[in-house]
């Protein structure tokens, strides 16, 4: 393989990371320039970058919160007084 094809090019592997810090907006502009000419040759990969799109969308269309950190002690806390209950 050319230095240039090892420049420009990736495997479907590497594609796939790349996709995946895309969405998060944690690519950078040559691993942006690489998936987009590795999905002009890869229908896999243009399968999974749309799907991952759709995923993201409706992630964020949700609205969906994460739980926080104090709901997730005071739900420990329950549970293993539960436990210790039901285990007594």
């Amino acid at each position: 393989m050319s230095k240039l094809n090892k420049l420009f090019f990736v495997d479907c592997s590497k594609a796939a990371e790349c996709c995946n810090k895309a969405q998060y907006k944690e690519a950078n502009s040559l691993e942006k320039f690489k998936l987009r000419l590795h999905l002009l040759f890869c229908q896999t990969c243009r399968n999974l970058a749309s799907k991952n799109t759709k995923l993201t969308q409706t992630i964020e269309r949700s609205k969906i919160e994460p739980c926080p950190e104090a709901q997730k002690k005071q739900w420990k806390e329950t549970i293993k007084k539960e436990y210790v209950k039901d285990n007594a």
